[in-house]
């Protein structure tokens, strides 16, 4: 159960009445106009205006914090938190009462209870994808197996990766095929979607990749002759903000942001995704952060990592 955070009233009616066009847009999803309402283009049943919104299908209704506990899974005090920013005052005025009076949908907070696979004897599949398919190496894949934030599951010998919040616990898991002819990649039940993997250090400079493979292949083509342990690395499991946001909330130290997301020039839509949500990143967060968009010239940085290796054998 979360912790109750006595916030004020004032506190209170802004988190409720805050726009949830705007929320959606800064976590990368796609609004649409319908009429004089909104359209959510994952949720077309959804339909909102300023800060509230109407599921026609279900009936369903409120404001700007349901929202984000009814499709987010987010608790009433992370809601309320997230919309404001994380500028909040505790305040003893704000009572539990409060809340009920608004005459709000009531929903539950699922809890996170995420069940990681058993883990194999060892990790021979891993390394021998991540090394030998992959063409990273060894030393680096060492590295993040001794930091446990991956490791061969036992059943299938997947690769296992996880995020974990600040005080330790894990909140997010995903699971990586390890056989070449079958890509396989999903996310274990019950995950936190604000986390992802990563891998936070002492600088103040962030690079963010959308998966862990080409955070590897990164460090391998760049940073190998740098402290590069000492920096910090997120792999979003996509084009996903939230986990991004959550990052910079978490940790305070960071200053420059490196995007690094993938070069799409060949998509089936003709969209480069992975650029135009570098583009996204920098215009939500030029304000507070010092922003580089560093684009591979192939795909993706283990494209590049690969055609590098092949070139010199």
């Amino acid at each position: 159960m979360s912790k109750y955070i006595p916030f004020t009233d004032e506190e209170l009616y802004k988190a409720h009445h805050s726009s949830i066009k705007d929320y959606l847009e800064s976590v990368g999803e796609t609004v649409l106009r319908s009429g004089t309402e909104y359209m959510w283009e994952k949720h077309d049943s959804v339909k909102f205006r300023g800060h509230v919104w109407y599921r026609h299908s279900t009936g369903d209704k409120g404001t700007a914090v349901n929202f984000l506990m009814e499709f987010f899974n987010f608790s009433f005090q992370d809601a309320v938190i997230t919309l404001l920013n994380g500028n909040y005052i505790a305040s003893s005025k704000s009572r539990p009462e409060d809340i009920a009076k608004m005459d709000l949908p009531v929903v539950h907070h699922k809890k996170c209870n995420i069940i990681l696979p058993q883990r194999n004897s060892n990790n021979k599949r891993l390394y021998a994808y991540l090394c030998r398919t992959r063409h990273i190496r060894y030393e680096i894949v060492e590295y993040f197996v001794r930091k446990n934030l991956i490791y061969e599951d036992k059943d299938n010998h997947n690769i296992v990766f996880i995020a974990k919040n600040k005080r330790g616990t894990v909140k997010y898991a995903g699971l990586k095929g390890t056989m070449n002819n079958i890509p396989f990649c999903r996310e274990l039940n019950n995950c936190d979607k604000k986390y992802s993997f990563k891998h936070i250090g002492t600088s103040d400079t962030l690079y963010v990749f959308e998966a862990f493979i080409d955070l590897f292949s990164y460090i391998d083509l760049f940073l190998l002759d740098t402290n590069w342990k000492s920096e910090n690395y997120i792999a979003l499991g996509g084009l996903k903000y939230q986990p991004l946001r959550q990052l910079l909330d978490d940790y305070p130290h960071i200053k420059n942001i490196v995007v690094a997301t993938d070069n799409d020039l060949n998509s089936s839509d003709g969209i480069n995704h992975g650029q135009v949500f570098a583009q996204k990143v920098k215009k939500l967060l030029s304000d507070t952060y010092n922003i580089k968009i560093d684009v591979p010239t192939q795909k993706d940085w283990n494209e590049m990592l690969k055609n590098q290796r092949s070139e010199k054998h």
